[in-house]
């Protein structure tokens, strides 16, 4: 291995030398540049934060938000409630790789700096450092951006899981970010988290859930847990009409009062708001609906598989990659009980999504409540797979040969 550097990452002609140093060379090469952070541009390097690092939609004169930031974000929640937790709890110790602000622990830092540890753009030795404090008796806490959750997968495999250490991984920006790019869309960890084993799985759907299941992960001193949130502006509560007895939490029966109904409508954190509509675009069509949010959705609540049996079809949504996530397990655990209620996962298809708005990119793969409630009416009649169950001396839909082309 080469090695070139340290140079001056702003001096075009020393890095450009330096590359073509490097590109003579016949084996790799490490090229160390060191740059500053907002250089060149006055509002970045005013803003003593993080030099503009996350920065929204500003003017490009001043540096100042074009729009006000009054708006309460899953990141801000999240900050204040494990600053919370940490003046409760001594054992509670906070890890970032590099991203302090952007992953909301600097309000825990501010308050315990001794407690929070940054390990750098290394979100493996993040996992390794917890599994290792976990074991000394404390409870770690890392905060990592989801994307970057693959990074750290066999340290959380092997070193977290298989020693059953209470260790809790906070996700920010999981599912569709938009503007990031395909890079930050954080779409794989649930697919990715689904095969460790005794691993507990949240999706919170509002700011009083992300409190409520945050609390809820570092009670859990035995096993991994996670808790995974969108980007950007938390809606409003999404309040539930009742809660089973393992945690489920049924937020609408349309009509209201009906166990029955025709579609379980599964939704998986900040998806609840869609599922809503969504059933009451069924409801338009005079198809029955039950929507539930079950919080934890891994291990799989008893009760789902038991309100599936219960109706025609089951719907999961969810913004993770279909292939291996949360509907793909809840299949799993409906076959294994004997429940043979026909099951449809909606997610992000496996592709690497372009640049948008995150409603601009839900509509481009089609995860929108018009065309769910779409897909799910074809289903009840019977003119799409999965065939809803035929209704009492209705004749089961055949359905046709496809024709591959």
């Amino acid at each position: 291995m080469k090695y070139i550097g340290p140079i001056d990452g702003h001096d075009m002609a020393g890095v450009e030398r330096a590359l073509l140093k490097a590109r003579n060379f016949n084996g790799p090469v490490l090229v160390h540049a060191m740059t500053e952070k907002g250089r060149g541009y006055a509002p970045a390097r005013a803003n003593e934060a993080d030099q503009f690092h996350a920065v929204g939609i500003i003017d490009p004169e001043t540096g100042k938000p074009v729009e006000p930031g009054s708006k309460q974000s899953w990141t801000s929640v999240f900050a204040t409630e494990i600053a919370d937790i940490a003046d409760e709890r001594e054992d509670i110790v906070g890890i970032t790789g590099a991203m302090l602000i952007p992953v909301g622990l600097h309000r825990f830092a501010e308050k315990h700096p001794e407690r929070v540890f940054d390990v750098g753009i290394a979100e493996q030795h993040a996992l390794t450092s917890a599994a290792g404090m976990a074991f000394g008796g404390l409870h770690p806490v890392v905060a990592l951006y989801a994307t970057f959750l693959n990074r750290a997968f066999d340290q959380l495999l092997m070193d977290v899981a298989l020693h059953k250490a209470g260790v809790t991984i906070v996700l920010d920006r999981a599912g569709v970010t938009g503007p990031d790019g395909a890079s930050h869309h954080g779409m794989w960890d649930m697919s990715m988290l689904q095969i460790v084993p005794g691993l507990h799985l949240a999706a919170p759907r509002d700011a009083t859930r992300l409190r409520e299941e945050l609390r809820e992960a570092v009670a859990i001193s035995d096993a991994p847990s996670v808790v995974r949130f969108s980007k950007g502006t938390v809606g409003p509560d999404v309040e539930a009409e009742e809660r089973t007895e393992d945690g489920v939490d049924i937020l609408a029966r349309r009509p209201s009062g009906d166990a029955s109904n025709d579609v379980l409508i599964v939704s998986v954190g900040a998806m609840a708001e869609m599922a809503l509509e969504v059933a009451d675009r069924l409801g338009d069509q005079g198809i029955s609906s039950t929507v539930v949010d079950p919080r934890w959705v891994l291990p799989v609540p008893r009760s789902i598989v038991c309100m599936a049996a219960e109706h025609r079809i089951v719907i999961v949504i969810e913004d993770g990659v279909r292939a291996g996530g949360v509907g793909s397990r809840i299949r799993q655990e409906m076959r294994a009980a004997g429940v043979d209620t026909a099951l449809n996962e909606v997610g992000l298809p496996v592709e690497f999504l372009d640049h948008g708005t995150r409603a601009e990119v839900m509509e481009r793969v089609g995860l929108t409540a018009r065309q769910v409630a779409n897909d799910v009416v074809a289903q009840v009649l019977g003119t799409k797979v999965p065939f809803a169950r035929p209704l009492p001396g209705q004749q089961a839909p055949t359905g046709q040969i496809p024709k591959i082309k």
